[in-house]
């Protein structure tokens, strides 16, 4: 069945996110410029920012209630869209004195963005998945951008590793969830007995936990001065005010 348009309104900001996304990577074997790239990220950032304004005001859910469009999501997604637009304007003169690839570097920055876009709206926890892997996975290669450095390289082994455990909890933990409740949506997870459940609230804890990792929450941020340490500057910019 293909989706209404008000379904499209509501994920607006992540379409133009990873729209621009790929057109940074289908132009690049086309355009020497290296700063044509960088335009393009920053109204790409800049447009993907503006739509969030559009998803707000239709509001509701959509995709049969995978996802929804409300003052929550629009507050996440402005601020992810702004901080993508100035990692893009830091980032521009940072990959010209480090000789680093610029295409790729934005299309992994668009897409990391749409990503936790994603998460933002998520109303259903295979989304809210979908969206915090969409998001991860770009920021492991980013984190390991300046393939030349050790450190860096160390940055994304490190991050990908207690990544992957994180991703680990986080599916076991809707596994669990799922098991007790029967659901994954969120907005049919409200009733009391649930809450008495110790499958449910085990599956919760996990949840919570991945997500901890994820976002350097305490007590699960050990891992962030070693990656913060080795990643390129624009993208610790990122890690630090983005996921």
């Amino acid at each position: 069945m293909l989706p209404r348009t008000i379904d499209i309104y509501r994920v607006l900001p992540e379409l133009v996110w990873c729209g621009f996304g790929v057109l940074v990577m289908l132009m690049q074997p086309f355009v020497r410029s290296r700063h044509f790239f960088t335009f393009l990220a920053l109204i790409g950032a800049l447009v993907g920012t503006a739509a969030s304004v559009t998803a707000a005001m239709h509001a509701g859910p959509g995709f049969g209630g995978l996802v929804q469009s409300d003052s929550f999501s629009f507050f996440f997604r402005l601020l992810v869209g702004t901080v993508a637009f100035l990692v893009v304007l830091a980032a521009g003169p940072y990959l010209e004195r480090e000789h680093l690839p610029f295409a790729e570097f934005y299309a992994l920055l668009l897409f990391a963005t749409a990503g936790m876009g994603v998460l933002a709206s998520a109303q259903e926890l295979l989304t809210a998945f979908i969206g915090l892997e969409m998001s991860s996975i770009s920021s492991y290669i980013l984190a390991g951008y300046r393939r030349d450095a050790l450190k860096s390289t160390e940055s994304a082994m490190k991050y990908f590793l207690l990544g992957s455990f994180a991703t680990a909890f986080f599916l076991y933990g809707i596994a669990l969830v799922y098991g007790s409740s029967g659901t994954t949506m969120l907005t049919r997870m409200g009733s009391e007995e649930l809450f008495h459940s110790t499958l449910f609230e085990l599956g919760l804890a996990m949840i919570l936990i991945g997500l901890g990792f994820k976002v350097a929450a305490a007590p699960f941020q050990v891992w962030t001065p070693d990656v913060y340490e080795g990643a390129p500057t624009p993208v610790t910019a990122l890690f630090s005010a983005g996921p």
